[in-house]
């Protein structure tokens, strides 16, 4: 560990960080005070104490196994301020919460700290409840989000035939949607099952499952409203995908991509595999791409 009483405010919350990530009590405690107070802004006191601070950080780690991402950092004096986003797990989902800490160094340890709480992001798994609010989320992502790289007929025609809930995936438990302060901002998902794209009105028989040892999994129908469009939604939903496909045996994902979701995919690792166009009412043709990655 660093030698804290001759190091620097900002060393001395960066190994606060690194103790935080490894979920390493006994090594926060040693950088906090004794009597060291932790706060949520401005004055509201969470812990006192090295008994409380233990009990709070001990919590804490059962809960979600949080991991704090540093975004930013400001050192001034004693005081450290530090921007950071908290991804975490939950019961059927994944966390993230943007927070700004504040820390008053003395003495080579962190005297008090005082936690600013941001917006909360919220991945879960996708409910039939919430196929409605889905479907009008994809339908104005579809339309929106594909200005620039499809005709407004295009982006219609296929919004209107093909885009939409494939609510398998839902019965399924492998579609999901973020929220952030309670508002569905996104849902996308992945699927054992053999259809690579397309809503419930696009389908037609069964839907077998894949055989996880020789064929790869498929990532299904992200969409994104377009408020939040660029925010990391996107990779958000494609981190949990994975780590779920990869928990259920798979070693490669595949997936259709129309033309907006095609720098997403390659920005995660996939690569174009095949050029290929869907034929469309009013003799409209939609390009698409079918991409695939190793896990």
């Amino acid at each position: 560990m660093t030698d804290l009483l001759h190091a620097t405010p900002a060393a001395i919350v960066q190994a606060q960080l690194d103790a935080y990530n490894a979920h390493d009590v006994p090594a926060l405690l040693a950088i906090y005070a004794d009597d060291a107070q932790q706060f949520q802004h401005p004055d509201t006191l969470l812990a006192t104490g090295s008994a409380q601070i233990a009990s709070r950080f001990t919590a804490r780690f059962a809960a979600s196994t949080p991991r704090a991402q540093l975004l930013n950092r400001i050192a001034c004096g004693k005081l450290v301020i530090d921007h950071e986003i908290v991804h975490g797990d939950t019961d059927d989902g994944v966390s993230a919460q943007e927070l700004v800490a504040t820390y008053e160094v003395a003495q080579g340890r962190i005297s008090r700290a005082w936690f600013s709480f941001g917006t909360l992001t919220r991945l879960r798994v996708a409910l039939p409840a919430d196929v409605p609010a889905m479907n009008a989320l994809i339908a104005r992502s579809g339309v929106t989000l594909s200005a620039g790289f499809y005709t407004p007929e295009q982006a219609e025609a296929v919004t209107r035939h093909v885009f939409g809930v494939d609510t398998q995936l839902v019965a399924d438990r492998t579609y999901f949607v973020i929220e952030r302060d309670g508002a569905m901002l996104a849902c996308g998902g992945w699927s054992r099952r053999a259809t690579l794209y397309g809503a419930d009105r696009a389908k037609s028989g069964p839907d077998p499952l894949l055989d996880a040892a020789s064929q790869p999994g498929r990532i299904r129908a992200f969409f994104v409203e377009p408020s939040a469009a660029r925010q990391g939604l996107g990779s958000m939903l494609m981190r949990h995908c994975e780590r779920q496909a990869l928990a259920a045996g798979f070693s490669a994902l595949e997936l259709a991509a129309t033309l907006p979701g095609v720098p997403l995919y390659l920005a995660s690792g996939f690569a174009v595999t095949a050029e290929f166009h869907l034929d469309l009412p009013d003799d409209i043709k939609l390009p698409l791409a079918r991409m695939h990655k190793r896990l």
